[in-house]
């Protein structure tokens, strides 16, 4: 089964890392949303695509920047309010997991969004991805939760990092991908993840090639493919719902293969 992720949401629809975004991905039936997570200067995860906003009437700050009361006015229209990583997991209340793939900005990131995790009952039921140093920040913390290593070069990676972080996932630019690439990824014990994935044609070959996953902006274009729904491109339908799995940390990993790094 190829997992289906959606960036920042349904952002055909959508302004991405909203609110609105995040609810009609899953209702279009994804497997994981892959937000952004910042750090606001009183401490507060929210989600915004890019590191600089810019506030009415005045010169572009960074998010870090800013108190989350000024960044409630950043903006005007409702649907791109920047949301809290705690109003987010509030949309997953009584559930047993969340179906996010948090991408945390910097350490502080990292570590502030697994408090707000553990406070709500989601330890280690969100995927982390972002720079090396947010992980290995998180990983020092948390031994269990499941991550995303960003890996474009060619080859795994250097087993010093591997032991660091054991990474169930790696995440590589769909160009960099054929089939022996995957296979090889596999015998090391990961799970292929294939980044940004938008025309139909390259999501179903990198399905026959068997990745684990795929993001994308095309959420429904994606959705079909992976449900098994699809004859060709989506028409932008009416959203079905599908389950969302939970991501085990011991589904795979470097531990699973005695070849790999261990």
């Amino acid at each position: 089964m190829t997992l289906s992720i959606a960036l920042r949401g349904d952002t055909a629809r959508f302004p991405g890392n909203t609110l609105p975004a995040l609810r009609s991905a899953l209702r279009a039936g994804v497997d994981l949303v892959k937000i952004d997570v910042h750090l606001t200067s009183d401490g507060y995860p929210v989600l915004v695509d890019e590191r600089v906003v810019a506030l009415p009437g005045s010169e572009p700050r960074r998010i870090g920047d800013l108190t989350l009361a000024e960044l409630a006015g950043a903006r005007e229209n409702v649907e791109r309010r920047v949301p809290t990583l705690m109003e987010v997991l509030s949309e997953f209340l009584g559930r047993e997991t969340t179906p996010l793939m948090i991408d945390a900005a910097s350490p502080e990131a990292a570590l502030a969004a697994d408090t707000v995790l553990r406070e709500h009952g989601f330890v280690d039921q969100a995927l982390f991805t972002g720079p090396v140093e947010a992980l290995q920040a998180l990983r020092a913390r948390r031994p269990a939760t499941p991550m995303m290593l960003s890996w474009d070069q060619p080859g795994p990676p250097p087993e010093d990092l591997a032991r660091s972080l054991r990474p169930t996932f790696l995440g590589k630019h769909y160009t960099l991908l054929d089939r022996e690439t995957v296979g090889e990824m596999h015998r090391f014990g990961y799970r292929v993840v294939a980044w940004t994935v938008n025309e139909f044609p390259e999501m179903a070959r990198l399905i026959g090639m068997g990745v684990d996953a795929i993001a994308t902006e095309r959420v429904d274009d994606l959705v079909s493919l992976t449900s098994g729904r699809a004859q060709g491109p989506s028409s932008h339908g009416d959203p079905a719902s599908s389950p969302v799995p939970q991501v085990s940390p011991g589904a795979a990993g470097p531990d699973r293969h005695t070849e790999g790094p261990v």
